[in-house]
């Protein structure tokens, strides 16, 4: 009869294409990876792995035992959720997350969390959403709390809400209560994240529209060096609206009304498909609710 430590062992060689990768993500030797494979396929009678290439590809077997072995973590996981709330085993879970959500809502998620599953421990781990992605299909990270996220094959993307951005300048560069066209703002530099950030890439798509090519230099991934950069009058940028309200209000930044507006970066949470499953809905539900109640409250 399998065990369960035999049964994850084999998903996550399946999974993840390697002992050596497996034998990582389960903090055991590779050594002890491959004899719990060994045990699993001793068991099975058949080959559940393709032989040769440099990754492990299932069988027909493989992908059958790899169809049962999902649905059993998925009902590991509902039962765990069944227990009452005192009976519940502790659990550390890791959620990714960028800095955006961790210096916007993500407090007010973590107090919502201990109301609902106190006996859950949030693991943050800040990163740029690209490597978050890797991680969660890999299994490093339970959760994510990702922008603009694709779908992606074996993964559960469920919408949170979509974060308004906004054109900022120093203050007194443009005409305020004064819509101004893109091709207007292409006359100052503006000041990017990195080429793989999500705003990035959707300020290049609505400056290629309005067929204009403004000058860019990177001005770093952290929003409030870039909030920085915009005071000192070194150029523009498009920034979450929300995180520099108080900037507003104090005249240190300046919003600009622009024509078409910024763009909204929709976020969504994100987990492996039967992996934490039921919880990962519960926790989706408190993350969307945080969510909503954070942009109504700014």
């Amino acid at each position: 009869m399998l065990t369960i430590k035999q049964i994850q062992t084999f998903y996550w060689v399946a999974r993840l294409g390697t002992l050596n990768k497996a034998a990582e993500k389960l903090h055991i030797t590779q050594s002890a990876a491959t004899k719990r494979l060994q045990e699993v396929e001793v068991i099975a009678a058949v080959p559940l792995f393709e032989r040769g290439g440099r990754k492990s590809a299932l069988t027909t077997k493989g992908r059958e035992l790899m169809r049962e072995c999902e649905q059993l973590f998925l009902l590991l996981d509902e039962m765990d959720l069944l227990k009452g709330t005192a009976q519940q085993p502790a659990r550390l879970v890791h959620v990714g997350l960028t800095e955006l959500t961790a210096l916007t809502w993500f407090g007010r998620f973590i107090k919502e969390m201990k109301k609902i599953y106190p006996s859950v421990t949030i693991q943050p781990a800040l990163d740029l959403s690209s490597l978050l992605r890797q991680r969660v299909e890999n299994g490093q990270l339970d959760f994510a709390i990702l922008p603009d996220s694709p779908p992606m094959e074996g993964m559960t993307r469920m919408r949170l809400g979509a974060v308004p951005f906004g054109w900022f300048a120093a203050p007194g560069t443009f005409a305020p209560d004064v819509v101004h066209p893109l091709r207007e703002l292409a006359a100052y530099t503006v000041i990017e994240q990195s080429a793989n950030s999500i705003i990035t890439e959707l300020c290049a798509q609505l400056w290629e529209n309005a067929g204009v090519e403004p000058e860019r230099i990177y001005g770093g991934n952290n929003v409030n060096a870039l909030a920085g950069l915009i005071a000192a009058g070194v150029g523009i940028s498009c920034l979450p609206v929300a995180m520099f309200r108080q900037e507003i209000e104090r005249g240190q930044l300046q919003l600009l009304k622009t024509r078409p507006a910024a763009p909204q970066v929709p976020y969504h949470f994100c987990f492996l498909k039967h992996l934490h499953s039921a919880l990962g809905y519960g926790v989706a539900s408190i993350a969307k609710r945080s969510f909503s109640l954070s942009h109504e409250a700014s």
